[in-house]
């Protein structure tokens, strides 16, 4: 299923909207997180409108959806001259799966602006790592073409930090189709999560809560379908149970896209899945 067919919504009135699930996007027990914000993001659009720009949209994950179809409810809560605000509720036969809030914003011309924020050190595309196996399969991993660059486990010179929880490199959708906010979104949560590769332990990282921030229109610079985006995520906390990730998101000239910062829960990974996993050169 590409990303297209998997963000195909039946409006059905008064902001509600049916989606279909199936393991195209699956990883260990259920369906990605990105994939059901991007769900998210798309419904409030329908309602928002796409003449601005998504600039937040911040997801809690109540349950696991499984296969088949769920519901989508939007409520726009303000559409005001610069902003609008909606708040957006998934549901499965009876069970709440995720609500989110989303804000779309544009202002009329930027007073200033800078980044202080580099562009990440990778090597060419052509000079990067794939991982080649891992002990359970995950649907999800075929639907996104991961170029490892960044902290590739065992190759410490390829890491930022000393000992730190790090991957990144280049991404795209394995079937590329024209960068939005919902691929973007999707994207922010695409990546293998740092502890699962560096650790070696077989464990999972559902996420609890994810927050994505849009620094760029990605319709207003020459970001093709088929250019490779430079991503990063760094998990440099686990406490209790939980740990913590940022995430960040370049069009290949420069331009920061995408901030995101995500909590996780750190589990036990289902019995036969361990945490080895492979990696070879280009």
């Amino acid at each position: 299923m590409r990303f297209s067919e998997a963000m195909t919504m039946t409006e059905g009135g008064d902001g509600r909207f049916t989606v279909t699930f199936d393991r195209s996007w699956w990883v260990v027990s259920g369906p990605n997180g990105g994939i059901i914000v991007a769900l998210l993001v798309r419904a409030a659009q329908a309602r928002l409108g796409t003449q601005r720009c998504v600039r937040t949209v911040t997801t809690h994950f109540l349950a696991v959806p499984t296969e088949g179809s769920a519901e989508i409810e939007v409520s726009v809560d303000r559409l005001g001259r610069v902003a609008g605000f909606a708040t957006v509720r998934m549901v499965q036969d009876g069970r709440n799966i995720a609500t989110a809030l989303v804000a779309t914003a544009e202002v009329p011309s930027s007073l200033h602006e800078w980044e202080q924020r580099r562009f990440p050190d990778l090597p060419a595309l052509d000079d990067t790592w794939i991982m080649s196996s891992e002990s359970v399969d995950v649907p999800l991993h075929r639907r996104w073409d991961q170029r490892w660059g960044l902290g590739v486990p065992g190759l410490p010179e390829t890491s930022t930090i000393n000992g730190g929880y790090e991957a990144g490199g280049w991404l795209r959708l394995s079937e590329p189709e024209i960068y939005d906010e919902a691929v973007l979104a999707a994207m922010s949560d695409a990546w293998v999560p740092a502890v699962m590769v560096h650790s070696g332990l077989p464990v999972h990282t559902p996420t609890l809560e994810l927050t994505v921030h849009f620094r760029t229109d990605p319709r207003t610079i020459d970001l093709s379908a088929d250019s490779y985006c430079a991503v990063v995520f760094r998990q440099l906390s686990g406490r209790e149970g939980f740990l913590d990730e940022s995430g960040e998101i370049w069009s290949p000239d420069g331009q920061l896209l995408v901030l995101s910062r995500q909590i996780g829960i750190l589990l036990p990974a289902p019995d036969g899945v361990t945490g080895e996993r492979k990696f070879e050169r280009l």
